[in-house]
């Protein structure tokens, strides 16, 4: 029953729209592969090594990242760091796969912002693991889910762009 509410809800995520049935059934059937978390829990921490992605089923996931810059008071340090909330992740949303695939170091901190969140986890070897036309697919989704998330970085980029802009024409 579990399995089905589940293949039920990988059914509704667009990253999974493509693939076939047994596809999916393949990357769901594993039960650890599914892990629930609590209020606060860390998932991963900015700086951790990572091969694997996360795709939020039930709950909402923060990101956050250290800065090394902190205004207090007009003043500027450069030597504390702060912990800045970059985004919440709502079901269906994917995170995590850039260290996946890069190999790199995890470049923010995952942390659970609902009363409990449940995350499917994709690893590497899961992947390595599926046929040649199965590993195209995800790699097609993951180029996919890699640009929406460029797209959107780059228009809040713009909106800084235009704020800082607007700040600046309003102090002169």
């Amino acid at each position: 029953m579990v399995e089905d509410s589940i293949t039920k809800f990988v059914n509704t995520v667009p990253f999974f729209k493509g693939f076939s049935d047994v596809e999916k059934g393949k990357l769901i059937s594993r039960a650890d592969c599914f892990e629930k978390y609590s209020k606060e829990d860390v998932i991963f921490k900015q700086g951790d090594p990572g091969d694997t992605l996360f795709l939020v089923l039930q709950g909402k996931v923060a990101l956050f990242r250290l800065g090394t810059i902190k205004v207090d008071e007009g003043r500027v340090s450069l030597k504390e760091e702060v912990d800045k909330k970059i985004t919440i992740l709502n079901p269906g949303s994917i995170f995590g796969e850039i260290s996946m695939l890069t190999e790199s170091r995890r470049n923010a901190t995952a942390r659970v912002e609902s009363e409990q969140a449940v995350v499917m986890k994709i690893t590497k070897k899961l992947i390595d693991g599926l046929n040649h036309p199965t590993q195209i697919k995800f790699h097609r989704q993951l180029l996919l889910a890699l640009a929406t998330h460029l797209d959107e970085m780059n228009a809040q980029f713009v909106d800084l762009q235009y704020k800082y802009d607007e700040d600046k024409q309003s102090i002169a």
